[in-house]
């Protein structure tokens, strides 16, 4: 009887576990939106509608940001938490930082000057939207460890894109040092090469959290 009364009062003083599943979906949601838009941003060259984009994407990593910090302070309320608390804010902090990377592109376009976007970049932003939409899917997965293999198989799979990114981004860099030699273009092309290359490598890191939570579960 005292347990079963300590039980229902924790329950009603602790914060909700599976909140922390509908966040993270919810940030893994932001970053296909987010990825979506870079995608149309770097398809058309049009800096009208550049900047549309952009504001698009600004408001997508506000509102991340706003998810993320509410998962890094419930980790100072809950009592029980679904998984481990450090890897929690990895995963948090990792879903996090594919948005901040996708804003970033944009932001260094404005720095550096409007330029149309490389064949390369075209291309490294549709892999970024779909290891972004394999991360949304892990994600969307992870509360339930009945899709522990599903789950296992997707991590895999965002590896195998973002060797594939790695070989675009290469090629990229060996055409740009090949056809150009302008010293501005060359610097512009090769920090959102970089910024792209950022983006991929933090679905691999999204992949590599949710790897060991799974690996621990099950």
């Amino acid at each position: 009887m005292a347990n079963a009364t300590f039980g229902r009062l924790m329950a009603a003083i602790t914060p909700r576990n599976d909140n922390y599943f509908v966040l993270f979906n919810h940030l893994a949601d932001c970053a296909v939106r987010g990825s979506k838009v870079l995608a149309l941003m770097a398809a058309v060259d049009d800096e009208a509608r550049f900047e549309t984009h952009f504001t698009e994407i600004r408001s997508i990593e506000s509102e991340a940001d706003e998810y993320t910090k509410t998962i890094l302070l419930s980790l100072h309320k809950t009592f029980i938490t679904p998984f481990d608390r450090r890897e929690i804010r990895e995963l948090a902090m990792a879903l996090d930082d594919i948005i901040d990377f996708m804003e970033a592109i944009p932001q260094s376009t404005e720095i550096y000057g409007h330029s149309p976007f490389t064949p390369e970049m075209v291309a490294l932003a549709q892999i970024l939207l779909r290891a972004v939409e394999k991360v949304q899917a892990a994600v969307h997965m992870l509360s339930d460890m009945k899709n522990a293999e599903r789950i296992l198989r997707t991590c895999e799979e965002i590896s195998t894109i973002e060797g594939e990114a790695d070989h675009v981004m290469r090629a990229g860099m060996r055409r740009l040092f090949a056809e150009n030699s302008d010293a501005r273009s060359l610097i512009r092309a090769q920090k959102l090469y970089d910024l792209f290359e950022e983006a991929v490598d933090s679905c691999e890191d999204v992949a590599d959290v949710i790897h060991g939570v799974v690996l621990e579960r099950i």
